[in-house]
């Protein structure tokens, strides 16, 4: 056992994996709540500032391009220079940043400080997804990943409720303030919690080696090790499943509205989905101790599919679409959580936070396309249970990245890794999906 008590295969997390796993967690829910204020707050800011429809949709346009840039770019430095000093830099952009927000006076200052924050927000999660792996066991590491990404929803759902009470009362500014605040306060944990490095120092020299050699280049160790067609295969499964998701969350309260349901309770349907997203990423994290994280995920998609197909049938069938939704979240959403973990699991650690990086990045690519097909669909007036079958088609598009991914995955590409490791990898546990 290693200094972090980590090198054993079995038996629960030690207090350290613990405590590193909820300050990521934390950092997660903060990270969740940063990207998805401007919704909260959208309509009393657009009155304040005087902001039309169109340009308010720049301003979030700027801010998803922000975290997709942020995602890009911090993961492979996070690997070259280390997690904890990239996810600190991450923390300090959204934090100043976000607080600027606070003091915007127009749209056009509101879309660059939200772009700028973005680069943070997306930023952070590739080295806590790296900083919880690599803290972690390799049988737990996958189950441990996906429960620290359940953070970044739940901060999305919590966010929502405190916004909800105090926005009224102190105004749009008093969330943004929040919000930074909160990103600056994590600092203090991760300075105190996080160790300085999280793979051998065998693994970082050569990791730096190979960004001095050019492997800076953002595709070339990704794809290296034969992870080509396992990493192709991954980011179809990520964009289909997330196109999906993003048309899903975006214009179920508007569905459900057009088959009769009361707006104020239509916009639970949202809600609905991201609960059981978080009941579903739960009820996987278990799951994947034992059986990895590819097939029980793409078994999730494919389930996912079918409930889609059959909300298509029941859409305004009241309290029935609502448990519905649920499962469906559950499924399809909750098997989305887990992609930090399945990236994880493919990438060796001196590429593992660019690859995080890349599918985070190529998710919120597709949470933002997923709006606009489904904008575009809704406005052929196709009937409700056709547009679910094509809607299901992208869950089962998910299904087969992710198996894909998991059958043409290089077997042979961890091997053992010397003691100083906070964590033992052996070449027979990928072999039989322990990890």
């Amino acid at each position: 056992m290693n200094a972090f008590g980590l090198g054993q295969s079995a038996g629960p997390p030690s207090n350290h994996v613990l405590r590193i796993t909820l300050v990521c967690f934390a950092v997660s829910m903060i990270d969740g709540f940063d990207t998805l204020m401007l919704s909260f707050v959208a309509p009393l800011l657009a009155k304040s500032l005087q902001i039309d429809h169109a340009t308010l949709g720049r301003v979030f346009g700027a801010g998803f391009i922000g975290t997709v840039l942020g995602s890009l770019i911090v993961g492979p430095l996070a690997d070259r220079f280390g997690r904890r000093p990239m996810l600190v830099l991450a923390l300090c952009v959204t934090g100043i940043f976000t607080l600027g927000c606070a003091f915007a006076t127009s749209a056009t200052m509101l879309a660059a400080l939200r772009f700028l924050g973005g680069l943070g927000m997306g930023g952070a999660i590739p080295p806590v997804a790296a900083i919880t792996a690599e803290s972690s066991t390799s049988q737990r590491r996958s189950s441990m990943v996906i429960l620290m990404f359940i953070g970044f929803p739940l901060g999305a759902v919590v966010g929502g409720a405190i916004t909800a009470a105090l926005m009224m009362r102190f105004g749009w500014p008093f969330v943004f303030l929040m919000g930074g605040t909160s990103a600056l306060a994590a600092l203090i944990p991760v300075l105190l919690v996080i160790p300085k490095q999280t793979v051998s120092r065998a693994e970082h020299a050569a990791a730096r080696q190979r960004s001095a050699m050019g492997g800076m280049v953002l595709f070339g160790n990704l794809f290296s090790g034969g992870r080509l067609a396992a990493t192709l295969a991954l980011w179809f499964g990520v964009l289909s499943s997330m196109i999906l998701s993003g048309f899903l969350v975006s214009f179920m309260p508007t569905i459900l509205n057009m088959n009769g349901v009361a707006p104020a309770r239509a916009a639970l349907g949202a809600v609905a989905l991201n609960i059981g997203a978080i009941g579903g990423a739960l009820v996987i994290s278990m799951v994947v101790v034992k059986r990895g994280p590819f097939v029980p995920v793409a078994i999730s998609f494919l389930c996912g599919a079918v409930l889609t197909v059959a909300l298509g049938h029941i859409i305004g069938a009241g309290n029935v679409a609502f448990a519905m939704l649920f499962a469906v979240g559950a499924c399809l959403v909750g098997g989305q959580l887990t992609f930090p973990a399945i990236a994880s699991w493919l990438f060796p650690a001196d590429v593992r936070a660019a690859g995080i990086g890349w599918a985070m990045a190529i998710g919120r690519t597709g949470s933002i396309i997923g709006p606009l097909v489904g904008g575009i669909l809704l406005s052929q007036h196709l009937p409700f249970d056709t547009l679910f079958i094509v809607a299901a088609l992208l869950a089962v598009g998910g299904a087969l990245g992710v198996g894909l991914a998991n059958l043409w995955r290089p077997r042979e590409e961890s091997k053992p890794v010397v003691a100083t490791a906070p964590f033992v990898t052996t070449g027979s546990e990928l072999g039989n999906g322990k990890h």
